[in-house]
């Protein structure tokens, strides 16, 4: 998907610099309507720039009209239609997940040790952008990790709402919750092993406060927390040897051992090496 589109026009005829996509719909849109209306080319012209500041060929404003071709069409679709799938992603966003814009693209991007959890988030992606095959994973040798790369501008610029503008999504109904709730989980869930907890860690402790909320409400699990796990400004030491200073405050919330049977039923990873530790856990 690119971000770039038609020309535009300058007043000595001559072609400047793409238009972004979000604009390019926009003008489509008001092309469209005044083309319904019966105006002529050169006085859609006229308007479009009064409005946006921007000419538009004439060839374009033609081809607008008369639906021979939409600023969309190459773009991967996004209908925002609540689903599992979009729940996911919506959990992996806001754990282990990253989108970023760059010159090309609007993208969204996991990175990480789970080669399983890397394929679901592909897969996910894949069927809320209506794409055939799934988005394949791909081995970054230097990071260690697997790493999947999606574009969309639609789901992107979806994604940039607040948590409550998510939150009809993520509660559409039970199986969405548990879909959301296994992504934050698959991203930033943990057991610990000595005292049979499972963990969950976010710097957004407004985050933590909703997933509790969900987990007691769905599935009657019951949680403590948030506790602060690590301040701001300390220093981390990596397993590689790296030394880094945090950001942002960290904090935590877990499930006690005998809501793990629970957890196990309702929820569960999509990460093998974590349900076989959940599984395991709940047998001793």
């Amino acid at each position: 998907m690119r971000v770039v589109g038609i020309g535009i026009i300058s007043k000595r005829g001559k072609k400047r610099k793409y238009l972004p996509l979000e604009i390019r719909a926009k003008m489509y849109d008001d092309v469209v309507e005044l083309g319904r209306q019966g105006l002529k080319y050169k006085e859609i012209q006229k308007i479009i720039y009064k409005k946006h500041r921007k000419r538009l060929p004439i060839p374009t404003i033609f081809c607008w009209v008369n639906k021979k071709y939409h600023p969309l069409g190459r773009v991967n679709k996004f209908d925002g239609k609540p689903s599992l799938e979009l729940a996911y992603i919506n959990g992996v966003m806001l754990s282990d997940g990253c989108k970023y814009l760059d010159d090309r693209a609007y993208r969204l991007k996991l990175g990480v040790k789970d080669k399983e959890f890397a394929e679901e988030f592909g897969r996910c992606l894949a069927k809320v952008l209506g794409r055939g095959k799934p988005y394949k994973p791909h081995w970054n040798e230097y990071r260690k990790v697997w790493v999947v790369v999606g574009c969309g501008i639609q789901l992107y610029k979806f994604l940039d709402k607040s948590l409550e503008g998510l939150k009809p999504c993520i509660e559409h109904c039970k199986d969405c919750v548990s879909a959301f709730l296994r992504a934050l989980f698959d991203g930033e869930g943990s057991m610990d092993e000595h005292n049979q907890e499972l963990v969950l860690y976010n710097t957004n402790k407004e985050l933590l406060i909703y997933a509790k909320y969900l987990l007691k409400k769905y599935f009657d699990i019951n949680t403590t927390g948030p506790y602060l796990k690590t301040k701001k400004g300390s220093i981390k030491h990596f397993p590689n040897g790296k030394i880094a200073k945090t950001n942002e405050d960290c904090y935590y919330i877990y499930i006690r051992a005998n809501s793990l049977l629970n957890f196990y039923k309702c929820i569960g990873f999509t990460i093998k090496r974590k349900q076989q530790r959940l599984s395991e856990a709940i047998k001793q």
